[in-house]
C-alpha cells in the first residue's frame, strides 16, 4: 500500500530530492518491496497536474496524479489518483489480483485503487472466526469459535536518502 501520507512527505519536502520507500514482511522482517519516489517537475509553464513519479527496483516508472481536497478548517488533503479509473484515493495498492490458470495469485501493478486492482478486505467473504470442522460436529464436541488477528497493514518506511536507510538497518 502507498499511502498518501507518505507522498505528502516527499511533495512538501522543499529540497525537492527523491525519497526511498521500503516495505518489509511483518513477521520476518524481510525487504520485500523498495520504491524511489520524486516529486515532478512541470516542463511547461502551463498549469499542470500535481505529480510524483513512483520508479521500482526493476526501472519501470509510473506517475502518480494528486487530487486537493479543501476541508471545513482551512486546511487541505492529499489524496492520490488511480491511473484507471482517475478516482481519489487515499491509498493506491501496487499489486493486484492475478489468476495464474488454477489459483489467485498476486501480481506486480502500476499503482491502483483498491477497486481497479480486485483487492479484498481480510473480514470479506466470512467472519474472522476459527471454527470447528466437521468432525467436531459429527461427534458434537463442543468448539468455541476463536477470533483470528487480523492481517497486519504493510506500511512503507519513508527515508528521505538511501544511506539513512542503511543506518536504520534497512540493508
Amino acid at each position: 500500500m502507498l499511502p498518501a501520507w507518505a507522498v505528502r512527505e516527499v511533495w512538501d519536502d522543499p529540497r525537492h530530492i527523491p525519497y526511498l520507500l521500503i516495505w518489509k514482511h511483518p513477521r520476518d522482517g524481510t525487504n520485500k518491496d523498495a520504491v524511489r519516489i520524486a516529486r515532478q517537475m512541470p516542463r511547461t509553464r502551463l498549469p499542470e497536474a500535481d505529480s510524483v513519479e513512483i520508479k521500482r527496483t526493476d526501472g519501470s516508472t509510473v506517475p502518480i496524479y494528486l487530487a486537493w481536497r479543501r476541508q471545513s478548517h482551512g486546511g487541505r488533503t492529499l489524496l492520490l489518483k488511480c491511473w484507471e479509473c482517475q478516482r481519489p484515493s487515499r491509498a493506491l495498492y501496487g499489486w493486484k489480483v492475478g489468476n495464474d490458470g488454477r489459483y489467485l495469485c498476486a501480481v506486480l501493478a502500476d499503482w491502483q485503487c483498491r477497486r481497479c486492482a480486485d483487492l479484498s478486505y481480510a473480514s470479506e467473504g466470512g467472519a474472522s472466526l476459527y471454527r470447528g470442522g466437521v468432525v467436531s460436529r459429527i461427534f458434537r464436541m463442543p468448539c468455541a469459535a476463536v477470533k483470528c488477528p487480523r492481517p497486519d497493514v504493510w506500511l512503507p518506511y519513508v527515508f528521505s536518502s538511501p544511506e539513512a536507510a542503511h543506518a536504520a538497518g534497512m540493508f
